[in-house]
């Protein structure tokens, strides 16, 4: 069906248009965790079936604000990683210095990925993006 908008006497056709929504994947990105919840969201991501990536940072770390970045597109958006669903977590080490030395964490940024609550793989530093995706489709 055609419409017609009439602008200075000038009758043009509009094509009607027709709504549509569609859902996103529920990812999860949560800043600034407490060592308590970063507890609570392990165990949660036994059930998920999703990997959880935890980002330890500090504010004046400037490869830290490199990372953050580029972590938080790339979780989402999951066609960049082909399409893998990540949840990601921040933790400040200034602010939660119980989670940083619970898990070891030495220099930042530190970036640990755990599968079904269970630490599968790690990096210290900043990647370059290519390196990311990789380490995104290992999880």
């Amino acid at each position: 069906m055609l419409r017609t908008v009439a602008a200075r006497g000038v009758r043009v056709p509009l094509r009607a248009t027709r709504s549509f929504s569609t859902t996103r994947a529920a990812r999860f990105i949560e800043e600034d965790v407490s060592a308590d919840r970063l507890a609570q969201l392990l165990v949660d991501s036994k059930t998920s079936g999703k990997p959880l990536l935890v980002d330890f940072f500090a504010d004046w770390c400037q490869p830290c604000k490199m990372l953050s970045p580029v972590l938080h597109r790339l979780v989402n958006t999951p066609s960049l990683v082909g399409g893998k669903e990540v949840d990601l977590v921040t933790i400040d080490v200034d602010k939660n210095m119980e989670a940083a030395a619970q898990f070891q964490v030495r220099a930042m940024p530190t970036v640990l990925a755990f599968r079904d609550g269970k630490l599968a793989t790690s990096f210290v530093g900043v990647l370059p993006e290519p390196k990311l995706k990789e380490f995104f489709a290992s999880l």
